[in-house]
């Protein structure tokens, strides 16, 4: 891996070359970066250093699709693996034809009221200009935290996979867990909803 992408710390230096490079190679590209003061190994503030916090940002091709996508969004997190172990966090929608378009992505340091907050903020800001939206997730205490903390009237709904794998932790049996995802999708809007 060190030998195509270079090691950790030159691929975080070389972060502000890609953000430039998407923003002059991917017209409407969108990105929200925070970075905080750093603080050498004696606690010492390094004056002119900063490092990386979090990240938001999407493309303008999913930014102008979702309006034609179905009034709901999932979103989720997962691990990134390595040196420095942040959380992505994604945002998906679907189409008439149930085609899945990401359209919001972020790199956070953990998956918690702040983080989602920033990731909802700035996917309501840049994304979803519409209110009548209903969020599918795992609902996390941070993600539903900072749904009613925006004030944004935004319903939040249980993803059917989520309950369906923990189903399968607590029960541990594959044939139950396919049955449970098939009578989520037989369920009425808005309970139907599956990726």
């Amino acid at each position: 891996m060190e030998q195509l992408y270079g090691d950790f710390d030159a691929s975080y230096n070389e972060l502000q070359g890609w953000i430039a490079a998407m923003r002059e190679y991917v017209p409407g590209t969108v990105i929200e970066l925070q970075t905080r003061p750093y603080y050498g190994p004696d606690d010492q503030l390094q004056l002119g250093k900063r490092i990386f916090h979090r990240m938001f940002w999407t493309f303008d091709p999913c930014v102008r699709a979702f309006p034609h996508c179905k009034p709901f969004v999932q979103v989720d997190g997962t691990w990134l693996y390595g040196k420095h172990t942040q959380i992505l966090l994604i945002a998906v929608a679907q189409d008439g034809n149930r085609n899945v378009l990401p359209i919001a992505f972020a790199i956070v340091d953990k998956e918690n009221m702040e983080s989602w907050e920033f990731f909802l903020t700035n996917l309501r800001r840049y994304v979803i200009s519409n209110d009548n939206i209903c969020i599918i997730s795992d609902r996390g205490k941070g993600l539903i935290a900072s749904i009613r903390r925006s004030g944004v009237p935004w319903r939040s709904v249980y993803c059917i996979r989520h309950i369906a794998a923990n189903f399968f932790r607590d029960y541990k049996n594959a044939d139950w867990k396919r049955q449970f995802v098939k009578i989520g999708k037989r369920l009425p809007y808005p309970f139907n909803i599956s990726f």
